[in-house]
């Protein structure tokens, strides 16, 4: 891969700044560290200081001047000051010549900038000197230079460099290699993507083996596909059954009127016209009921859902299909106990039951019996409408939802297989399930919540 390309890739870029905020944070620790470290060495060389000061001026004058001969003799760096002048400012005796000029005489410590020519540091140097006054007006000097921080200094200064450079070098080695990584991933990822475009929908984009954050949506597009291949499956076994469930009709209506015409009589006209007319309206609701489902899944939402009371919905339904229920001699009848709230579409849901009530009504034989119960449940909730009639077989219970199935044996009575489909969905835009069961006799049809985990 060229520099110019990796440079570009959000995994080298993330690695510069890893390693500049490394750098950063590495930096802070050393500086601190620093800090604290002088800071001490510098505080513990006032205390001693100020407190060998204070006990000088106590001491004699050959009591000092055999303290101060033994202390420069041990200091073999020439790092220690010491001197006794008289109360004019000469030096008596000592390793300095003369009293800074701007060290007062307090007895506190004081880090002065001096010029020294001599020593292991010349130039100018950081020095920590201690004047107290003696009673009969002389004045003793201590000091002690601060040159041993420097090694320090440069210890540190080492230490950065030893740590962090190399730390530099592998973050950025790194982000090299998990750019050229991920520049591979996704170059395979797109091509797939590209083959997917021109057609091949048996793809899949390809995961590596761990789930890092990549795979994730490697596997929800993936899925995402399956799902779509699933719809465009159903959209062709809908476009073929609508082909087929519509083309009937066409072709009857054509040869009717056909016939109507080439009979030359008006009667037998008006006959072809009429059941024509019956056809495409067969036709007609065949392409209503397909644009309604359509509807629902793709306009219905579940944030527009408001608290409907399922009793409410059952006795809106009861109203609705009582006239139709006595006019085939059917005893409708409804049971609720107390309300029934649930989080849904009020229409919808009348559709719903009413689409299972027209069912159970159109199939039950006159004398019959049609029960819609509305109750709650230690899931929550059921909705039952059960019947007495032929009920459902039970290798047709799982089909008969499918859109345009017809059982086998009432395809004599009116209807083009929507109706179900329709319960189905508007159960699914609901997340609620519609499980068909035996009544002994009859078939029951029970609405309950979705379980979820």
């Amino acid at each position: 891969m060229p520099a110019r390309e990796l440079l570009k890739t959000p995994t080298f870029r993330l690695a510069i700044l890893v390693s500049l905020a490394m750098t950063a944070s590495a930096v802070v620790v050393f500086v601190f560290v620093y800090w604290q470290v002088s800071s001490f060495n510098v505080n513990r060389l006032n205390r001693i200081l100020t407190m060998e000061a204070a006990r000088a001026v106590n001491h004699s004058d050959e009591q000092l001047r055999d303290e101060f001969e033994l202390r420069l003799l041990e200091d073999l760096r020439h790092l220690d000051f010491a001197a006794l002048f008289d109360p004019e400012g000469r030096l008596r005796y000592g390793n300095l010549p003369a009293i800074p000029n701007n060290l007062p005489i307090d007895g506190e410590a004081h880090t002065i900038e001096v010029r020294s020519s001599s020593g292991p540091y010349p130039g100018n140097d950081i020095e920590i000197f201690v004047a107290r006054r003696r009673q009969d007006g002389s004045v003793v000097l201590l000091g002690r230079s601060v040159y041993e921080v420097h090694p320090l200094t440069e210890g540190l200064i080492e230490a950065i460099l030893i740590g962090i450079l190399p730390a530099m070098i592998f973050a950025l080695g790194a982000g090299a290699l998990f750019g050229l990584h991920s520049r591979r991933r996704l170059k395979r990822i797109h091509e797939t993507i590209l083959r997917i475009m021109h057609g091949d929908l048996q793809e899949r984009l390809p995961a590596a083996g761990k789930l890092d954050d990549l795979n994730y949506v490697v596997s929800a597009v993936n899925l995402m596909l399956d799902e779509i291949v699933q719809l465009l499956v159903q959209i062709k076994s809908v476009s073929d059954n609508i082909a087929h469930d519509l083309r009937a009709p066409l072709v009857i209506v054509r040869t009717r009127l056909e016939n109507g015409l080439a009979a030359k009589d008006d009667g037998r006209l008006r006959i072809a016209a009429r059941e024509s007319l019956a056809d495409l309206n067969r036709a007609l609701a065949v392409a209503a009921a397909i644009l309604r489902i359509a509807e629902i899944k793709t306009e219905r939402r579940r944030s527009e859902f408001t608290q409907v009371d399922f009793v409410e919905v059952c006795a809106t339904i009861f109203e609705l299909y009582e006239p139709l229920a006595e006019l085939k001699n059917i005893a409708l009848t409804f049971n609720a106990s107390s309300p029934v709230p649930v989080i849904g579409d009020f229409d919808l849901l009348v559709e719903l039951v009413g689409n299972l009530v027209d069912n159970s009504i159109k199939f039950t034989p006159s004398g019959g019996s049609v029960r819609m119960t509305a109750e709650t449940s230690d899931a929550g909730f059921m909705v039952c409408v059960s019947d007495d009639g032929p009920g459902i077989a039970p290798d047709e219970r799982n089909k008969i939802f499918k859109r345009f199935y017809r059982s086998r044996n009432f395809h004599d009575l009116p209807g083009v297989g929507i109706g179900l489909n329709l319960v189905a969905t508007i159960a699914e835009v609901h997340e609620f399930n519609v499980q068909v069961e035996d009544n002994n006799p009859g078939a029951a049809f029970k609405i309950t919540p979705r379980r979820t985990v």
